[in-house]
């Protein structure tokens, strides 16, 4: 990338020219997140612009995570298992830990301190996995979250990338 001084702003590299480019940079670096789910996911943004990509990015991944939280409230409630209302109980944590890593990495990105911002989005990846192996051990039959939290953990790798790419 190509890197300009202004006099207003810190050096700030020159951005892709449209989400496209930025999803290609971000496949290129994660491949398991994938182009066509990166773009989908950007094409709300009207702007090219990493910085604002990487807002867009966050913002969305919160959606998701909250959405699977409350996605794991109305399991919770059906549920008259103590045990399984207890992994659920975990699930909750793990998305609500989740929410905190990618409000403080949307602060980050605004303030553009995007390191700070890279380490949260990579601790903001988690729930899914944690909630899915906290009911991998048990007996529970259920209905396990995953379609939201899975976004979440890519749209927070996308997330990543692209501030990554702004360091």
């Amino acid at each position: 990338m190509h890197c300009v001084s202004t006099t207003s702003h810190p050096p700030t590299c020159a951005s892709p020219t449209n989400v496209k480019d930025a999803c290609k940079l971000v496949a290129d670096k994660h491949p398991t997140v994938g182009y066509d789910f990166c773009v989908k996911s950007l094409k709300k943004s009207s702007s090219g612009d990493l910085h604002d990509l990487a807002l867009v990015a966050t913002r969305t991944a919160i959606a998701h995570a909250t959405s699977a939280e409350a996605e794991i409230e109305e399991l919770m409630e059906l549920e008259v298992d103590s045990a399984d209302k207890n992994s659920f109980d975990k699930c909750l944590d793990a998305y609500a830990d989740d929410v905190d890593h990618l409000r403080n990495a949307v602060d980050n990105i605004a303030a553009r301190v995007y390191k700070k911002a890279v380490q949260q989005l990579g601790a903001a990846k988690s729930a899914a996995k944690k909630c899915e192996a906290t009911f991998a051990g048990g007996d529970n039959k259920g209905e396990v979250p995953g379609a939201a939290g899975s976004d979440c953990a890519k749209l927070a790798s996308i997330a990543q990338a692209i501030v990554a790419s702004l360091e």
